[in-house]
């Protein structure tokens, strides 16, 4: 029987995972069908509650892949999951929803793929030339991607020396730093209130040569725009990584602008992307993917777009 697998989202039949979805299962041998499920930002809690009670009961719903809505997921239906791993409970969200012996796992896999994915962009000795990192945004990517960095320097690898992130909204940053104090965060980290774009324009240009600047804030997918302006000075001879994969992406296109200039290096989220499917497939189908599989499948992956 072909098996369920869900993937919750904002406008999941646009995704180029429809097409690859079976491209995957053929190349891994697995019988099983891709279901997207749109939630509008926001949504309803009963919503996320009953299509995580529809995973939990259908035999045939093997999990889910979850995006936009991670937090609120788990803030609706907590109680439906029998365990979540150590950074779903840490996180207080959910990107993967798993079962095990009859009982349905949550867990929170992105703090690993945006690990793997910066270390992807990163060459040997990036962060020692002296750069920082700024997050724009301080939600869940970031939140998770400043715990991927917790771990990277807890086993002695290379981690930049300081992390602005900033946020509309201090009650984001408040979240994000009690998360730190919890995990006893060892990287200094600067939480920055930007009320526009032009103000987070600023923290860009006061940045040190070297550094990476990432859009964590979803707009240019899940909504219009960037969080920055047209104006942007880049700091030379850094990255700036959009965290989205398809969309606009203004974001892009704006440090596209500066990259000869200032020798910036423009990255869109496409391993992003390709990491955080694999590792949920991965948990999810109980299927290891090294890193030959991982080349191939994003390989499969690229031909969709082509």
């Amino acid at each position: 029987m072909t098996s369920t697998f869900w993937f919750f989202g904002v406008t999941t039949g646009q995704s180029a995972m429809q097409q690859i979805y079976p491209l995957w299962m053929e190349e891994l041998g697995i019988d099983s069908a891709l279901q997207g499920i749109d939630f509008p930002l926001g949504a309803p809690p009963a919503d996320y509650r009953a299509a995580v009670a529809r995973i939990k009961h259908d035999p045939g719903s093997v999990g889910a892949l979850i995006t936009t809505h991670k937090l609120n997921v788990l803030a609706a239906a907590s109680e439906l999951f029998d365990g979540l791993d150590e950074s779903a409970a840490l996180l207080r969200e959910v990107s993967c929803i798993h079962k095990s012996d009859g009982r349905l796992l949550g867990a929170a896999l992105d703090d690993r793929t945006s690990r793997l994915a910066l270390e992807a962009l990163t060459s040997e000795g990036f962060w020692r030339q002296g750069g920082e990192l700024l997050l724009l945004g301080a939600g869940g990517a970031s939140i998770a991607t400043t715990l991927g960095l917790h771990r990277a320097a807890a086993a002695g690898l290379d981690v930049p020396r300081r992390i602005r992130v900033t946020a509309r909204s201090p009650h984001r940053l408040e979240e994000l730093a009690e998360v730190h104090r919890h995990l006893g965060f060892d990287i200094p980290v600067v939480p920055v209130v930007t009320a526009n774009a032009g103000e987070a324009d600023a923290v860009v240009a006061d940045l040190p040569p070297h550094s990476m600047v990432v859009n964590a804030t979803g707009m240019g997918k899940d909504r219009p725009g960037s969080p920055l302006t047209d104006a942007v000075v880049y700091p030379r001879n850094s990255i700036a990584w959009d965290m989205n994969y398809r969309g606009e992406r203004p974001f892009l296109d704006q440090a596209a602008q500066q990259a000869s200039a200032r020798g910036l290096t423009v990255v869109d989220g496409w391993d992003y992307f390709v990491y955080s499917w694999t590792h949920v497939v991965s948990v999810v189908h109980g299927v290891e993917i090294d890193a030959a599989a991982f080349e191939r499948l994003s390989a499969i992956a690229r031909t969709v777009l082509v």
